[in-house]
């Protein structure tokens, strides 16, 4: 039971190692945190659920949240 652990242990150590030579996502910044929730009180504001969103909505929110983000963050 023991070495099956540390294979196991040794298998996922290869996986973060081939992960990290080719590019997986790195941890939300406190930006990306932000803009997120900027962008669920822009869906919230036009009373638009994200999951039943159509791609035409979906693209207005985006759309709208990043230049209002932004714009907001440029002002500052």
């Amino acid at each position: 039971m023991g070495d099956l652990l540390q294979m196991e242990k040794y298998c996922l150590m290869e996986i973060e190692e081939y992960g990290a030579k080719h590019g997986w996502v790195a941890p939300m910044t406190q930006e990306d945190r932000e803009f997120f929730a900027y962008f669920r009180s822009v869906f919230k504001r036009y009373n638009i659920t994200p999951s039943k969103a159509t791609r035409l909505e979906y693209d207005f929110v985006t759309r709208v949240a990043e230049s209002e983000f932004y714009l907001q963050k440029a002002k500052t």
